[in-house]
C-alpha cells in the first residue's frame, strides 16, 4: 500500500495497529525489502498463520513485486 493510503486508511496495517505496538516499515527503495517482505509470507504460511492463496498474503506478493519494478538503482535517483 502507497504511503497515503496506509495512513488514510482505518483498514490498513497502520489504522489497525495499537497505539503502544511496535512497527517495522519497509520502503520500497531498500533492494532488500522484496526479499524481505517474501520471506515473511513464507513463515507466514509455514506457521500455518497464513495460506498462500490468502488476501494478506496475496497482497504482500504484489508490494514486492512492485517494489521489484519500481526500484531506482543507486546512483541513479532524479536529481533536478
Amino acid at each position: 500500500m502507497r504511503k497515503l493510503q496506509e495512513i488514510e486508511s482505518a483498514n490498513s496495517c497502520l489504522g489497525r495497529a495499537k497505539n503502544d505496538e511496535m512497527l517495522f516499515v519497509l520502503l520500497g527503495r531498500d533492494e532488500c525489502a522484496p526479499v524481505a517482505i517474501r520471506t515473511w509470507c513464507a513463515a507466514r504460511v509455514s506457521a500455518g498463520k497464513n495460506k498462500w492463496e490468502d488476501t494478506q498474503i496475496q497482497d504482500a506478493l504484489k508490494c514486492a513485486e512492485t517494489m521489484m519494478l519500481e526500484r531506482v538503482p543507486r546512483g541513479k535517483e532524479f536529481r533536478p
